[in-house]
C-alpha cells in the first residue's frame, strides 16, 4: 500500500497527538498560510483542494479568501486531524466557501478530472512515499488555468524552531540515524531543484521556489519553562525524548529550557525563520 508507514503513523498515537497539539500548532502557523494565500492572491469563487488539511485551521483561511461562491476540499489520511477539521466546519460559516472534508491519500486518490482551479498545500505534500507519482495523480485535477501553490521547509539548520531543541537534547542522547535523502518527512523538500525536478516530472510548468522570511511565535502568555516543554513535545526532539528515562529527560529539558531562553520574549518563543514558497502551474 502506497504511504502505509505514514498511514499508520497519522493515525496512530501519533496523529492523536498532532490532533491534541492542532490549536497550538494553527496559531503557530496560520500566519504562514495567510502569507502563501497573500503570496498566491486566489479569486473569489475558485475550487481548491489543499492537501494534508490536517485539523482543517488552513483549509479554512482559504474558504474565507474565496469567498462564498467557493468550495474548499480538505484531504488528509489522518482520522483524528480530520476530526478535528470536521469541527470547524460545523460550525456557522455561511459566509464563506463550502468546506468538505475527505479522508484520503492524494498519491492516488481518484479526481475528477480539471475540478480545481487550486492545489493548496500549508506543509502538507512533503509525507508522499513517492512524490512524483503523487504530483502526477494531482495535476489532472487542476483545470487548464490551473495552479498549485504551497510551502515546505529548508534544511532544519536553516530554522531555530526546529535546530535548538533537537541539538540541546543530542548532548543527552544518541543521534537517531539519518533518514535517506529525500524521505518522506518534514524536510523531504528541504532541496529547492530537487521540488523542481519532481514537480517537472509530473507535467507542472511555470516553477517557482521563492524563500519567505519571517518570525514564529510559540506559545502565549506563559512563562519560559513552560514554553520550553510545550516546544519540546513536538518534531525529532520530541520523539527522542520519548523513549529516555526520567532522569534523562529531565536533564534534556533543563538544556533545552536553557538553550531557549535567547528567544524568549513577552511570554513567548520567538524564532526567526525561513520557508519556501512553491508555485507552479498546470500548463504554460
Amino acid at each position: 500500500m502506497p504511504n502505509a508507514e505514514q498511514i499508520e503513523y497519522w493515525n496512530g498515537d501519533a496523529g492523536q497527538n498532532w490532533a491534541r497539539e492542532d490549536g497550538r500548532m494553527a496559531a503557530l502557523l496560520n500566519p504562514v498560510a495567510e502569507a502563501l494565500l497573500d503570496h498566491l492572491q486566489p479569486e473569489q469563487g475558485i475550487r481548491a483542494l489543499d492537501i494534508g488539511c490536517g485539523g482543517g485551521s488552513q483549509s479554512l483561511l482559504l474558504a474565507q479568501r474565496i469567498g462564498a461562491s467557493g468550495k474548499v476540499v480538505g484531504i488528509d489520511i489522518s482520522e483524528p486531524m480530520l476530526a478535528i477539521a470536521q469541527q470547524r466546519a460545523a460550525a456557522d460559516n455561511s459566509d464563506i466557501a463550502a468546506l468538505e472534508f475527505l479522508r484520503a491519500d492524494a498519491q492516488v486518490h481518484n479526481f475528477e478530472n480539471g475540478s480545481f482551479d487550486l492545489l493548496y498545500s500549508r506543509f502538507g505534500v512533503m509525507f508522499f512515499d513517492d512524490p512524483e507519482a503523487a504530483f502526477s495523480n494531482l495535476r489532472p485535477a487542476l483545470n487548464s488555468t490551473g495552479k498549485l501553490g504551497f510551502c515546505c521547509w529548508p534544511e532544519p539548520k536553516e530554522n531555530a524552531f526546529f535546530q535548538v531543541p533537537l541539538k540541546a537534547v543530542l548532548e543527552h542522547v544518541p543521534p537517531p540515524e539519518p533518514p535517506p535523502a529525500g524521505a518522506p518527512g518534514p524536510f523531504a523538500f528541504a532541496d529547492p531543484e530537487r521540488v523542481k525536478r519532481i514537480l517537472t516530472g509530473a507535467g507542472f510548468q511555470k516553477i517557482d521556489v521563492s524563500p519567505f522570511e519571517t518570525t514564529l511565535k510559540f506559545g502565549r502568555e506563559t512563562d519560559l519553562k513552560t514554553a520550553s516543554l510545550e516546544l519540546a513535545k513536538l518534531g525529532a526532539a520530541g520523539r527522542l525524548l520519548a523513549d529516555q528515562d526520567d532522569s534523562t529527560r529531565a536533564r534534556a529539558l533543563a538544556s533545552i529550557e536553557k538553550a531557549l531562553a535567547p528567544y524568549f520574549e513577552d511570554g513567548a518563543l520567538h524564532f526567526p525563520t525561513k520557508i519556501w514558497f512553491v508555485t507552479a502551474a498546470a500548463q504554460a
